[in-house]
């Protein structure tokens, strides 16, 4: 009987350590802008602060403070990213304009357009706080 309980107990461990392993594969953020006719770029930003980024953008900062990070979280809190949907085509977008994206933990969100008004918010603090340049 100790020999099946200290067997369960093993197996939830295992369970739990597994399940915490998937959930911090996509952590901090990202955001960028994909197809259309435009190259595409994208920009990180690490749980640590660390910022990184491809395609034809500058950074003006490598590293965001705590403050910085917290902040972005609060911005997304704020401005619902949670409840945005995970893909929006803008009525009269045209489609050789390119989209945009914004990541924020596991979650992702893609709009063609600028009919997000929460969404544009967290966009633009994301690219004020890497002091994004094009």
């Amino acid at each position: 009987m100790a020999k099946l309980a200290a067997t369960a107990i093993a197996l939830l461990f295992a369970l739990v350590a597994a399940a915490s392993a998937g959930a911090v594969a996509k952590r901090g953020f990202a955001f960028g802008r994909i197809g259309g006719n435009i190259v595409p770029f994208a920009v990180s930003i690490g749980n640590d602060g660390s910022v990184t980024a491809t395609g034809p953008v500058k950074l003006g900062r490598k590293h965001l403070t705590r403050i910085q990070i917290a902040n972005l979280n609060r911005i997304a809190a704020t401005n619902a990213f949670g409840s945005i949907p995970a893909v929006t085509n803008c009525p009269g977008s045209l489609p050789d304009v390119a989209a945009t994206y914004v990541r924020i933990g596991p979650r992702t969100v893609r709009v063609h357009g600028t009919c997000l008004l929460g969404y544009q918010r967290i966009y633009t603090a994301l690219e004020r706080a890497v002091k994004l340049t094009y």
